[in-house]
């Protein structure tokens, strides 16, 4: 199983502090509450179910020669997956693989917020992003409302990293930030094997485990 991607959340949070000189520490303001209990019980891995299924032997032999970087095929498919994300539509009501925090700064800009999360994900070193089982990642939008991140583990599953900021007067000029954190699993299946994006809307009510999110 993979490691917290939040991990990386909060490095880029530890990372934002240093970035920018917050001159207070991020007030974590609320937490979704998870179900983290249910993945050794009643909910599947989504490796263990891929590596114990024999009716999708082609798909395991595709992730096994999978490598850092994402291959053409998750390359196409990845902005397809990533903008319907049914690995997200149940998992996000239970909690299972996705996680959202609200995190306070009341001393920066949104925009000053979102330039440092995007320097501490590019300073990130291929070390640091092995670590978090994060190898490949895509900056896909970074602006003063919005941070949006698309990850990639070894094995080339499809994570988000979305990030939405606002002022805290409701006036992105003035300074104070809240930045809504999400990290969720897109799909079941890796974007490595073809057709992934329409294999997973099929699978989107099956819940799997996804240890990372949590």
């Amino acid at each position: 199983p993979r490691s917290c991607i939040l991990a990386a959340v909060a490095s880029c949070l530890l990372g934002i502090q240093g970035a920018v000189s917050l001159r207070s520490t991020p007030t974590k303001a609320a937490t979704k509450t998870t179900m983290t209990n249910l993945a050794s019980s009643t909910i599947t891995n989504r490796r263990q179910w891929l590596a114990s299924s024999f009716g999708i032997a082609t798909a395991a032999s595709s992730i096994a020669s999978a490598n850092a970087d994402p291959s053409i095929v998750s390359k196409l498919q990845s902005p397809l997956q990533d903008a319907i994300a049914p690995g997200h539509w149940i998992g996000q009501f239970i909690g299972i693989n996705s996680k959202q925090e609200t995190w306070d700064f009341p001393n920066d800009t949104p925009s000053e917020v979102s330039k440092a999360i995007v320097g501490v994900l590019e300073g990130l070193t291929d070390d640091r992003r092995a670590k978090l089982c994060m190898p490949e990642l895509d900056i896909a939008t970074a602006n003063d409302q919005r941070v949006h991140v698309l990850t990639w583990t070894k094995l080339e599953w499809l994570d988000a990293l979305d990030v939405q900021l606002k002022g805290s007067n409701s006036n992105n000029d003035v300074d104070g930030c809240v930045a809504e954190v999400k990290f969720y699993a897109t799909g079941f299946l890796p974007t490595n094997i073809p057709g992934a994006p329409l294999l997973n809307i099929a699978m989107a009510w099956f819940p799997f485990g996804s240890p990372g999110p949590r």
